[in-house]
């Protein structure tokens, strides 16, 4: 071909890449520093805590409760760095709004556990208090949620249920003693 541009020299094409190359990179956002507060009047005042790149870090404060002696702990995992969404804040309000449908739900998986380890023992849905909220990083996509109740019947026990898709999988029960 009598009319093409002669092909640039080896040294020139290796320029052209790396001019290329380097306009495209860009600047490393630094991470937010653990500790930083997040305020929210649903969620109260969160604190952030750094985890290692690959899991999630979260979010972690409590809120006090108008009609419970204990405090509602939430904890909200986020992607990278970020601040709770609103997803976040939508499901913190709901589960709070729900926590007497949740409680009824819970009590016959609670009660069940409790058979195998203190036969003695049980609840009643009316003695369940919501104590923590722990959402993952996609509260509405993510299929695996916890909630953590106190029983004024036995102040000493902490219930954690484990929630995978919207129904209580298995129980997770802790002593103060």
């Amino acid at each position: 071909m009598f009319d093409a541009e002669p092909l640039p020299s080896e040294l020139e094409a290796d320029q052209l890449y790396l001019e290329r190359r380097i306009t495209g990179f860009a600047p490393v956002r630094s991470r937010r520093a653990s500790g930083d507060a997040f305020e929210s009047p649903m969620l109260g005042s969160l604190r952030f805590a750094q985890m290692p790149p690959g899991r999630p870090s979260y979010w972690f404060g409590q809120i006090h409760m108008p009609d419970s002696r204990f405090a509602l702990k939430i904890v909200c995992e986020v992607e990278a760095d970020r601040a709770p969404g609103p997803d976040h804040i939508a499901c913190a309000v709901a589960i709070r709004r729900l926590q007497v449908q949740d409680a009824m739900v819970c009590e016959p998986l609670i009660n069940a556990r409790l058979q195998e380890l203190r036969p003695a023992r049980r609840v009643s849905a009316d003695d369940l208090v919501l104590t923590a909220i722990h959402l993952p990083p996609r509260p509405l996509i993510d299929a695996r949620f916890e909630l953590g109740f106190r029983a004024r019947s036995a102040p000493d026990l902490s219930l954690t249920v484990v929630f995978a898709r919207g129904a209580p999988a298995s129980v997770r029960i802790d002593s103060d003693a």
